[in-house]
């Protein structure tokens, strides 16, 4: 990919002191000019990436129609920090891959390289930067990519689930900025064309759209970080930061890195609210903590359901969870220990939801969830190239026992794990199973024989206490 032009204005948010009148002037007419050019450019490109985040790429996982594609990794990093693409194709055929590495204002890496069938390859990418991020194409079948970042101190993994298209739309919930949190919005625009977007903040008290940020232009082919504690810093009744990025010209795609002096954790955008939504988890110690968002303009009732392997419990408690319109909250947790959740929302009103997990030495993760059950999923590892303590979960949000086929896929081709064909599921239920493998990564193709479940990943890099955890992947035939 060739670097994209760079746009007057573009660099950042601007100061949020008072500057004289004259200068704020000239700030806006600039980013006016910078929009309008930009309309003019809307539908001029004609980039690879243009043509194939199409209606075939847009609709996710799909391996027998998508035999090209894109996945979108806002993954960050840091000074002296660690990252990782996992690519695993779960195929018969092999598939050539394109990976480009973007970073505040230009492409930092372009690479290409062949993924063969029933194969797992992880390339090293930058993650020295919070503004890194990476774009994956695919050609001639379907792979599924994840991102995994390590950070040196403190010493914490990430695990990201990478996006399979741009959306008008992007939900970042997990962004805390109190005490101790170190926290970036991450944005990239992998596209020929520039971009336009807002920024809206939004705590249980405050609503915070910074001028600098509506609208903020990115250029083509780069990625930038905003820094969440220099826009809202949790005050006194505030520990809920949630972001909304809203396109007006262009595509691009949002997450969320979180630093804290136990870890890190990051958090690809959700992008559709849901009237209910299942969200796998497992592997963590202690409480879990819900985070909701109700974007609309009623008032939503909410529902919480945790799901483990012995039944399931309300968790939400004897009352409903409201949220009014616009409000954000976040909600402990006290259910089943280790166990996954059902969000119903009552009223039907769409809310959109995450769970943030803490491993047994304080590390934690975002994961988000699902509204609609799948029959296949790949679920990626939430590990480096070193190694852990890999788990599967499966989540049966349905009426009726279900039996799952497990298909482990590593460096070296499919690894035996006869224990793991026909794991029964009952209705209602989570289970956790860790992964054999000797240590090493390894991806799990997973196939529901009756019904549609939900899959997610946890992981103790090196076997230790640190903690990553993600959503998998959806197949949809």
């Amino acid at each position: 990919m060739a670097e994209g032009p760079l746009l007057p204005g573009s660099g950042g948010p601007e100061p949020s002191a008072a500057t004289p009148g004259s200068a704020r002037t000239a700030r806006v007419r600039r980013r006016l000019i910078a929009v309008a050019i930009l309309v003019t450019a809307v539908g001029a490109s004609g980039a690879a990436l243009d043509h194939l985040v199409g209606p075939r790429a847009a609709a996710g996982g799909t391996p027998e129609a998508a035999a090209t594609g894109a996945w979108f990794c806002p993954h960050g990093g840091s000074p002296g920090w660690s990252g990782w693409i996992v690519v695993t194709n779960p195929g018969s055929a092999q598939v050539k891959v394109r990976l480009t590495q973007l970073t505040d204002r230009r492409v930092r890496a372009v690479s290409e390289f062949a993924v063969p069938p029933l194969r797992q390859v992880y390339r090293e990418v930058s993650a020295s930067d919070p503004a890194d991020a990476t774009a994956v194409e695919y050609f001639g079948g379907w792979v599924g990519v994840g991102a995994i970042i390590r950070s040196s101190s403190p010493t914490g993994t990430a695990a990201e689930r990478c996006e399979p298209a741009a959306r008008r739309t992007w939900y970042v919930l997990d962004e805390p900025t109190g005490p101790g949190d170190t926290t970036f919005l991450v944005v990239m625009n992998p596209f020929a064309q520039d971009a336009s977007f807002d920024v809206v903040v939004r705590t249980e008290l405050r609503t915070i759209a910074p001028g600098a940020l509506r609208p903020y232009v990115l250029p083509a082919h780069s990625s930038v970080a905003f820094r969440l504690n220099d826009i809202a810093l949790e005050g006194p009744g505030e520990s809920t930061v949630t972001v909304e990025v809203d396109q007006r010209i262009g595509r691009v795609v949002a997450g969320g890195l979180v630093q804290t002096p136990d870890g890190i954790r990051a958090e690809a955008g959700s992008d559709t609210p849901s009237k209910s939504s299942a969200i796998p988890a497992g592997g963590y110690a202690g409480a879990a903590q819900l985070i909701l968002y109700n974007p609309g303009q009623d008032r939503a009732e909410v529902t919480v359901v945790s799901s483990g392997r012995t039944g399931q419990k309300l968790a939400s408690g004897p009352n409903q969870i409201s949220l009014a319109p616009g409000e954000v909250k976040t909600v402990p947790m006290e259910g089943l220990p280790g166990a996954a959740v059902l969000v119903q929302s009552d009223n039907g009103q769409s809310i959109i939801s995450a769970l943030r997990l803490t491993g047994a030495g304080g590390d934690e993760a975002t994961v988000s969830g699902v509204a609609v059950p799948s029959r296949a999923w790949l679920a990626l590892p939430a590990l480096s190239p070193s190694g852990g303590r890999s788990i599967l979960v499966l989540q049966n949000p349905g009426r009726t026992s279900d039996r799952i086929d497990v298909q482990l896929i590593g460096a070296n081709g499919t690894v035996p794990a006869p224990r793991l064909r026909a794991v029964l599921i009952p209705p209602g239920r989570t289970i956790s199973l860790v992964l054999p493998g000797g240590g090493k990564p390894v991806s799990a193709l997973v196939r529901a024989t009756r019904g549609t479940v939900v899959v997610g990943t946890a992981a103790n890099p090196g076997g230790g206490a640190a903690y990553a955890a993600s959503l998998g992947v959806q197949i949809r035939a």
